[in-house]
């Protein structure tokens, strides 16, 4: 599937376990690679509230992807509003 920045720019973000945690509003592109290396996300009011400002999400924390909404790991909305990279492999 293939998705442009304009699908992509608004499209919301939930946890896996159901949380909204804002909107895309801009990406990070590896020039290398070619690839989406981060998601900065506009928190929802729930998620400013906790975290104060808005989170930067790390392609390797993405679980799913489409049209309709991002999914990604829990670990990216822990306590205290701390955003999680993932462990290196």
């Amino acid at each position: 599937m293939l998705i442009n920045f304009q699908q992509l720019k608004n499209l919301p973000v939930y946890t896996k376990s159901g949380d909204c945690l804002g909107k895309i509003k801009e990406v990070e592109i590896n020039t290398e690679t070619q690839a989406v290396s981060k998601y900065f996300i506009e928190s929802s009011q729930v998620v400013k509230r906790l975290v104060g400002a808005g989170l930067v999400i790390s392609s390797g924390q993405v679980i799913s992807l489409d049209e309709q909404k991002m999914v990604v790991e829990d670990s990216v909305a822990k306590e205290g509003g701390l955003v999680n990279e993932p462990a290196p492999i």
